[in-house]
């Protein structure tokens, strides 16, 4: 055995710098002449992996027995660390494709919300410009409500004095709250006091356009990002075959992101499976049955089921927004990181 290691001497000496060759392995593993990890002798560019491949070949050159078992052995290590550099491999997960399409739907169902956000907009806009000329009385500031009702919402849109009386209550409850602002706030109040038809009229049809604006920018915004998802999807796919050592080099680099992956999956799915998980609880509402067979509901918890479904809801969403947005981060970041490796080849 001895004699036979003696004859391979050379050719071991060219296997040794076959496993040094990868920019991975540290300069004390280099001085040592030990790699503290298997994984550091993998190659991460194409000119690692050909400068492996040579000393390799000459390795088998220089042999004078091949069939050495430690030769043999360290050989074929090497050259399967050769044989899987060159080799394309399946990159891409299909969690984050499913999160990215889940994403895309959510995206669909809201802006179908949104376009009816869009046009209840524009018929209130409409109804502003209808509006008939009145007289519009101002409102004493002491004598204005501190607080806005129900009522002067639903109703701020029927006509100018209606209009004007819910921007005042908001403007003094909002000088009330905010001391700091309270001189600047009660300006505008006087200001805005002091107006008359047209002119409360061209403000609220200001405010509406610019609702009418901001409403369509929102559902801009949603087509825009869920066709970035679609589009994103197979993308991702076609860069999801990198070689080997590209697989190595990014490893390397993107410890940062498997940790964000890892962690922003986990919450997700532990906020989805809380949800689910909920379901399994009882309601809190006790159910009586007297003796007529009338079943009578005791209402007094009835308030924590409510709770429960809101708290369901909201683990659902946070779930669900998480899930989308972890995987569209993620699979950005690679489907970049594959484009420039493809740029880099056509060159």
């Amino acid at each position: 055995m001895d004699e036979e290691r003696i004859l391979n001497a050379e050719a071991s000496r060219y296997l040794d710098e076959a496993a040094f060759v990868s920019s991975l392995v540290s300069n004390k593993e280099r001085e040592t002449g030990k790699l503290s990890d298997s994984a550091h002798m993998y190659p991460c560019s194409k000119s690692e992996v050909d400068q492996m491949a040579d000393l390799l070949k000459k390795a088998k050159d220089a042999a004078k027995d091949a069939a050495e078992e430690t030769f043999a052995e360290r050989y074929n290590t090497l050259q399967g660390i050769v044989d899987w550099s060159l080799k394309r491999h399946k990159a891409w997960q299909w969690t984050l494709v499913l999160a990215a399409l889940l994403g895309a739907a959510i995206l669909y169902l809201v802006q179908l919300k949104q376009q009816d956000d869009i046009l209840q907009a524009r018929v209130d806009r409409e109804q502003v410009a209808e509006w008939k000329i009145i007289r519009v009385n101002s409102v004493d500031f002491d004598s204005c409500p501190a607080e806005q009702s129900a009522d002067d919402y639903a109703m701020r849109l029927a006509s100018a004095e209606r209009y004007k009386t819910y921007k005042l209550i908001d403007l003094k409850s909002r000088a009330l709250k905010d001391t700091a602002q309270y001189a600047a706030l009660r300006a505008d109040y006087d200001s805005l006091n002091a107006m008359g038809f047209r002119q409360i009229h061209e403000v609220a049809l200001a405010d509406l356009d610019d609702h009418v604006s901001n409403q369509e920018l929102w559902s801009t915004l949603l087509y825009v990002y869920m066709g970035f998802l679609l589009v994103l999807i197979p993308i991702y796919i076609i860069t999801g075959y990198p070689r080997g050592y590209t697989i190595t080099r990014r490893n390397n680099r993107r410890g940062c992101l498997n940790i964000f992956r890892k962690v922003g999956m986990a919450v997700a799915m532990f906020c989805l499976g809380a949800s689910v998980a909920s379901t399994l609880l009882p309601d809190y509402v006790v159910r009586n049955t007297d003796a007529d067979g009338k079943t009578t509901e005791n209402k007094e918890h009835k308030w924590l089921t409510g709770l429960l479904i809101v708290l369901r809801l909201i683990l659902m969403v946070v779930g669900a927004v998480l899930l989308c947005l972890v995987a569209s981060i993620v699979m950005t970041v690679e489907s970049i990181g594959g484009l420039i490796d493809m740029f880099r080849k056509c060159k």
